[in-house]
């Protein structure tokens, strides 16, 4: 399973070479995108994805729940509180199943 998370209106780097483009464009870039994946498991009311690969080195090996509620066709996950910007926030991704 692979998650892929990006913050709206992001801009574009400057130069196509992600590697020389200015210090600044470059933390922009990678504090508003996140991508982790793994295998995971369904315990209980609880999705617990067991990362292997991450942006966000720190994770790798570890695991991230999510708490799972499902609404009709809707399939909700929910974090469990987390700091970005100094600032605690949860993140609920809603998927919907279409006909």
């Amino acid at each position: 399973m692979s998650m892929v998370v990006s913050d709206g209106g992001r801009k574009p780097l400057s130069v196509l070479d992600r590697v020389t483009a200015p210090v600044e464009e470059r933390a922009t870039a990678f504090s508003t995108f996140v991508a982790y994946a793994g295998r995971y498991a369904l315990e209980g009311d609880t999705l617990v994805y067991h990362v292997e690969v991450s942006s966000i080195q720190n994770w790798v090996d570890t695991d991230l729940k999510r708490f799972v509620t499902f609404e009709g066709k809707r399939l909700n996950l929910r974090t469990t509180p987390t700091q970005k910007g100094g600032v605690h926030q949860t993140i609920e991704l809603v998927f919907e199943k279409l006909d």
